[in-house]
């Protein structure tokens, strides 16, 4: 590995820690050529030094993106199934006995829905920041023990004070799942490939549903009067899965490329080139105050925060389908029946987003307009088909669920339009935050006066699916506009970008060498990086 080798001394400068880079001010990238290794990617040091290889050919990136999918995939996507059945293990249990064992009025079992986002709220911002500090696998994996647990114990309630204490603490520990799944997958693909993978594993949502109502419908048969009640089947059930998926995903997930114990120490290496074109980097431990006062001042942050809340309003149909369906005329074991196509809106939607994205790399936002398009289209039937049309009901709610295409989109562009990890882990959280207070609000309007029609509720979330389209339309339009700036900045200037930087390296025997790393790799924010072109 080429290295010069230097003494640790005043006149190697680092990174500024306590310096915010506003994104007007002219600053050259030469400032940010060297830094300690300590406050630069975690990966720097294994990168050092091959920056200037050539590309990974073609045919070695497929076989290596084969091997990360086979170890890393059906991890994943398990997680993100079960995190949907346990979030909705409510909704899913609202027919089988919950409301009635533990006496529960409709605003209190709207409340039980509030209370996991609460919780969800609460924690997400703690959840970034630790991530950032500990092993982020094993901390995610934790996570998934500790819902395990917090849903295990619901059977054991009879009353609403308790299940509000439960659902509360499943919100807190799931806080961290969206966030740490988006930087994962961010930090061993292209933006391309990280897309199409977190839009899969929210396709799960869908696959989720349709698990989960076949669930019910197993335990529906089972005698309402006997314990355990069916209810308190379908949460042992599920948090038996929880814990078996915790303990795989604790031995199994790598904290980052450098530590993936399945790959070896020349396709740690390739991992990385391949994604140097995400301008991205990977893992920093370092928290960095200007990063975190720059996601605060970023117009983007607060785009992305506005459409999560609004399009969070959909959530509290994942709360109510089962009542919905059943206020339709249908019986318990007829409506766990009829839950079960539900699943199969995201599924079919998402599957042709993803193979949009792979020939279409910049249609994100397109394709997130046309997948709010049907729910649209829906909830204007769902409030002015006849009442005696139940078909035609069933079928407008079903074809409702399609728009986890449209979020799943918007999801996957928060993990590839920030740089900087700190920054990163920021946004990610303002996004979720977001998320909960749409989730949080979305289960209040769902109330006993407004049943079985539902109008008012239906009004809501028709009007939300139009405001989606509009500011999905908006951050598109900002993207495009800072893309065209930049570029008109790189022509007048005539001056090509730094793409290399300097980590100082502290070798066994006590010597310092420098390692020559691309300068994405030095934890700079989309803002430093005058190379950044935001995708679309």
């Amino acid at each position: 590995m080429p290295s010069e080798p230097v003494r640790r001394d005043s006149s190697t400068p680092s990174i500024p820690e306590k310096v915010a880079f506003p994104s007007r001010e002219k600053r050259s990238e030469s400032d940010l050529a060297k830094a300690d290794e300590r406050v630069v990617d975690v990966v720097a040091g294994l990168i050092g030094g091959h920056g200037e290889e050539s590309d990974l050919d073609p045919q070695a990136g497929h076989t290596l993106r084969k091997k990360l999918d086979r170890n890393m995939l059906p991890l994943l996507c398990a997680l993100c199934t079960l995190q949907f059945i346990d979030k909705n293990s409510l909704g899913s249990s609202s027919v089988l006995g919950i409301i009635q064992d533990n006496h529960l009025t409709n605003n209190q079992f709207n409340n039980l829905g509030t209370a996991f986002y609460i919780g969800y709220i609460i924690f997400v911002g703690p959840h970034a920041w630790l991530m950032q500090r500990f092993p982020i696998a094993k901390y995610i994996a934790l996570n998934i023990g500790l819902w395990g647990v917090f849903l295990g114990l619901q059977p054991t309630c009879h009353s609403y004070g308790r299940l509000f204490a439960l659902r509360f603490l499943l919100g807190a520990s799931e806080g961290c799942i969206t966030t740490g799944i988006m930087t994962i997958m961010t930090m061993f693909y292209t933006r391309v490939e990280s897309t199409q993978r977190i839009s899969w594993t929210f396709m799960c949502n869908g696959i989720a549903s349709i698990i989960a109502a076949f669930i019910s419908f197993g335990v529906a048969h089972i005698n309402a009067t006997t314990h355990p009640r069916q209810w308190q089947w379908f949460m042992i059930i599920v948090s038996m899965l929880s814990i078996v998926v915790s303990t795989l995903y604790f031995w199994r997930m790598p904290d980052n490329p450098a530590t993936a114990r399945f790959l070896d120490e020349q396709e740690k290496i390739n991992v990385v080139k391949r994604i140097r074109i995400n301008q991205n980097g990977i893992e920093a431990k370092v928290w960095k105050r200007y990063q975190f006062i720059e996601a605060l001042t970023d117009p983007k942050t607060w785009l992305f925060f506005l459409f999560a809340g609004v399009a969070s309003l959909m959530g509290g149909v994942g709360i109510v389908f089962n009542l919905i369906i059943k206020e339709f005329g249908y019986n318990t074991l007829q409506t766990t029946a009829l839950s079960i196509p539900i699943g199969a809106a995201p599924v079919i939607a998402i599957t042709i987003g993803t193979i949009v994205i792979k020939y279409f790399p910049n249609s994100r936002c397109f394709l997130a307009i046309f997948g709010f398009l049907p729910g649209f289209i829906c909830s204007f039937l769902l409030i002015f088909l006849p009442w005696e049309n139940k078909t035609g009901l069933l079928i407008a709610l079903y074809v409702t669920f399609s728009y986890p295409l449209g979020f799943a989109m918007i999801l996957s562009l928060v993990a590839v339009v920030f740089a900087g990890h700190t920054k990163k882990m920021t946004c990610n959280a303002i996004f979720l935050v977001g998320y909960s207070l749409g989730q949080m609000v979305s289960t209040q309007f769902w109330k006993e006066k407004y049943r079985p029609r539902n109008t008012v509720p239906w009004i809501i979330i028709l009007s939300s699916f139009a405001f989606d389209i509009l500011i999905i339309s908006v951050i598109r339009w900002y993207l495009v506009r800072e893309n065209k700036r930049r570029d008109a900045e790189k022509l007048a200037s005539g001056e090509e970008y730094e793409e290399f930087g300097f980590v100082e390296h502290v070798q066994d025997d006590g010597s310092v060498v420098k390692l020559k790393v691309p300068i994405q790799f030095l934890d700079i924010t989309d803002l430093e990086n005058k190379a950044f072109r935001y995708p679309l």
